[in-house]
């Protein structure tokens, strides 16, 4: 009964889905799981990437259909990435790290973890890059209230946060104020430089997690890119006359921007602009 109930709610939502395409077009690309709706602009987003270079696009669409195989491969045993970072960590408590005491990588200073505690998503990855890490001069602007000196470990910087449903599909990518993650404050030139040097190449909590996280970051580095030079300018834009350092402790301003994504409409964009 439970085996028909599923298939006849894949079936709806494949109709669905057809059906906004008939309507809609290219125009407007629907992705649909577990009741969330993510809409993206196929023809913003084809303008928004066609003046990058080729082998750009090529290198994106790549790590898009790198993304697409780890996802068939969780998806033959039932899982999927959000399962991945949760399997064997005990119970799910909001705003908790998981895994547990996070996932870092000690040859590139690379970290994240995963938790929960806004509406509209399961929960988000939070990826970030410490200061041995970095390129070699990279500097904070403003360091966190506990650290006031540079440390190869104790200063680091937020890179992006990205939004999952409740089955474990990307919904949105976001960044943060300083004191939501506790950061050390980067330029954003900086930030976006930092994106290239995130790897976690070992096998905890999943291997399979650590590639698809990399991944994600070379498949949506346009939006990326221009989120977090947004984050800097909705700071300016928040508190006008106000200091910098007050803006980022102040907790009634926690998301900079932020952005639905689609891995298959990306991909879909991908394609065509190399096919022209």
């Amino acid at each position: 009964m439970l085996k028909k109930l599923k298939g006849t709610l894949l079936i709806n939502g494949i109709g669905l889905a057809v059906l906004f395409v008939c309507l809609f077009g290219y125009q407007k690309v629907m992705s649909i799981s577990s009741g969330q709706v993510v809409t993206i602009d196929f023809e913003t987003l084809k303008e928004e990437l066609h003046h990058y270079p080729k082998e750009e696009l090529k290198k994106m669409l790549q790590a898009g259909e790198e993304i697409l195989a780890w996802n068939a491969l969780l998806a033959k045993t039932g899982s999927d990435v959000v399962n991945e970072v949760l399997k064997g960590q005990g119970m799910f408590w909001e705003m908790d790290h998981y895994p547990i005491q996070d996932t870092f990588d000690q040859e590139t200073f690379s970290q994240y973890y995963y938790h929960a505690h806004r509406g509209g998503e399961h929960g988000h990855f939070h990826l970030f890059l410490r200061q041995g890490g970095m390129e070699k001069g990279m500097v904070p602007l403003l360091y966190d209230v506990r650290n006031d000196t540079l440390n190869d470990v104790d200063t680091y910087a937020h890179l992006i946060a990205i939004s999952m449903s409740h089955q474990g599909h990307p919904l949105s990518l976001f960044t943060t104020n300083r004191w939501v993650t506790g950061e050390d404050w980067y330029a954003s030139e900086d930030v976006k430089k930092m994106l290239n040097r995130f790897s976690v190449n070992h096998a905890h909590p999943s291997y399979v997690v650590n590639q698809w996280l990399s991944a994600m970051l070379v498949l949506f580095r346009p939006q990326i890119d221009a989120l977090i030079e947004e984050r800097d300018m909705a700071l300016m834009r928040y508190a006008t006359g106000v200091p910098l350092k007050e803006i980022l402790e102040d907790q009634e301003f926690d998301v900079t921007s932020e952005r639905p994504i689609s891995v298959a409409a990306q991909i879909e964009v991908l394609r065509t602009l190399l096919e022209e």
